[in-house]
């Protein structure tokens, strides 16, 4: 009887184990080298994307979010499929205006008679008739422009100008905008405008209306489409696309009512209306959307690089409108550059560093995110943001109130921003908290101390287009928070500062500063630019060290 053969063992050769690991080990030193390279060229890193995990089975709620899911499936597919349809008859449309634009066979043995024939095929499908050109004989209608007078050279002197002070302040923060001055200054005339009314959830629009009804005319605003920031920074143009309208602005019947009333009252002079405001709260986009019209330039957040860049509005501007329905009745409206603060003397380090950091975040101008230090504003922010809401907005585990190392020690664990040897980088993720901020993506909101609940007749269709808190809290891309509702700015303001002078002077430091090496090449010794850079001073001094050498030898 044959002997069976004992069965062999399936364990590997050590050498074969080792081969192993030295190939994966070449293979992740291949991926971190590559992985280098891409990032010191600025190629995009590809990222594994993690798997959802889905809805937990314990989760109290989790038959109504799969229902919304569902929802917003069955709508997008209905969305998707109206598309299509309309697509379908446009291009069916096209083709019978095509077959019966199409020439006939008369109309070829014409054009063939005089010389206009065609011996090829153009198309497969049939084409329309090329119109005839424009002889120059037809007028074009040409909508006229709307001419802008330069306007008074001071604050001081625009506010006694006008017989209405349109204050603009930011419906996220509208007691941070406000300033005891110009309030002071303004004595009875001044009326408050809520702008960006559809950045804040409609509880906070509504008690913030009833809340500043109480010392001033309030109103409600949101300024046309075509003059709100872009969503998306640098976007190619589509041609396609349609224009934004530039007549749907929000709150502007009220508006217009308001200054019918006051209009009345001048017994058929001229109603003068000065808009002021901080910087950036859209004094221009206001303007533009009263008259329809593109008139003054708007500030772009995604165009401006630095925080200390000129404004877009410089010096006072005039611009003469009519009334809708009364063209007897003229108002001119005079736009003004934001305003500008007189710094305390008596102030400490600490005030003057939380009054910054309070200006940076409410004007919130430039590439604020690019600060070289951005941990002092981003203190500011948390010490006024609920803690909860921080903690939902960035999926954050429990931080202390108050604490700015936990919270950014959060958001750097979150987005993965941990330098070598384990360190968080706090720096970078206090620069994503306050590119969230300046983009609008940390969608903050405020509600004041004890106000009275109402609303008035105008206010409805404001209200009505703007989302409650329970929607905003819904959407995918944005963070919604609540903040600590900001004080009125009691500093005073530069009255008689000629904003011409200031311009002038800001052009003249900034050509001080592009023509610095040649100034300090003639100067000797200590250039009077050449302060912060040592550098340009020694060779200032080796050129004149080397005239005097130069002297000697002639």
């Amino acid at each position: 009887m044959p002997r069976i053969r004992k069965k062999t063992s399936k364990r590997g050769t050590t050498r074969h184990r080792e081969s192993i690991k030295h190939k994966i080990s070449e293979h992740r030193k291949k991926t971190k080298k590559q992985a280098r390279k891409d990032k010191a060229t600025g190629k995009p890193v590809q990222k594994k994307s993690k798997k959802d995990p889905g809805i937990p089975n314990n989760f109290p709620y989790k038959d109504r979010i799969l229902a919304e899911v569902e929802e917003q499936r069955r709508q997008a597919a209905a969305e998707r499929q109206r598309r299509k349809e309309e697509k379908r008859a446009a291009a069916a449309g096209n083709g019978s205006n095509d077959l019966e634009k199409s020439p006939t066979p008369e109309d070829i043995a014409v054009d063939e008679k005089n010389g206009q024939g065609f011996d090829g095929i153009m198309s497969l499908r049939p084409v329309s008739i090329p119109q005839k050109k424009d002889n120059g004989n037809t007028v074009k209608e040409r909508i006229p422009a709307i001419p802008v007078y330069p306007g008074p050279s001071t604050l001081r002197l625009v506010v006694q100008k006008a017989d209405v002070v349109l204050h603009v302040v930011d419906a996220r923060d509208p007691a941070a905008g406000m300033s005891e001055a110009l309030v002071e200054a303004a004595q009875g005339k001044l009326m408050v405008l809520l702008n960006k009314a559809d950045t804040v959830p409609r509880e906070s629009l509504i008690q913030w209306l009833a809340h500043l009804r109480t010392s001033y005319t309030v109103l409600p605003f949101r300024v046309s489409s075509a003059f709100m920031p872009s969503a998306t920074p640098f976007e190619a143009p589509n041609k396609k696309a349609k224009p934004m309208p530039k007549d749907d602005a929000l709150g502007l019947a009220g508006l217009w009512t308001h200054l019918d009333t006051l209009a009345q009252m001048k017994n058929g002079e001229e109603l003068v209306v000065a808009v002021t405001g901080v910087t950036n709260t859209g004094k221009s986009a206001v303007i533009n959307s009263i008259l329809g019209s593109d008139v003054f330039s708007i500030y772009n957040m995604h165009m401006a690089a630095s925080a200390k860049g000129p404004s877009t509005t410089t010096s006072a501007q005039e611009v003469v409108a009519t009334m809708p329905g009364n063209d007897a009745r003229r108002v001119r409206f005079i736009d003004t550059p934001g305003l500008e603060f007189v710094r305390g003397a008596s102030s400490t380090d600490q005030e003057r560093e939380m009054m910054r950091a309070r200006d940076i975040l409410l004007r919130c101008r430039g590439r604020i995110d690019r600060l070289k230090d951005p941990l002092f504003a981003v203190m500011h922010i948390v010490a006024r943001v609920d803690t909860q809401d921080l903690m939902l907005a960035y999926s954050l585990p429990a931080f202390l109130q108050g604490d700015v190392t936990g919270f950014l020690a959060g958001v750097a664990r979150v987005n993965r921003l941990i330098k070598k040897g384990g360190v968080l980088d706090h720096a970078g993720a206090a620069r994503i908290v306050l590119r969230d901020w300046r983009t609008g993506k940390l969608m903050r909101y405020s509600m004041p101390a004890g106000a009275p609940e109402g609303m008035m007749e105008g206010d409805a269709p404001v209200l009505g287009s703007v989302k409650s808190r329970k929607e905003l809290r819904s959407a995918v891309e944005v963070k919604l928070v609540k903040m600590d509702a900001g004080e009125s700015d009691t500093r005073d303001i530069g009255w008689d500062v000629s904003w011409e002078e200031e311009e002038e002077e800001e052009e003249e430091e900034r050509s001080r500063d592009e023509d610095g090496d040649e100034e300090e090449e003639e100067l000797p010794g200590r250039a009077a630019g050449s302060e912060d850079r040592p550098g340009k001073r020694r060779v200032s001094f080796a050129v004149e060290t080397e005239k005097r050498r130069r002297r000697r030898v002639v």
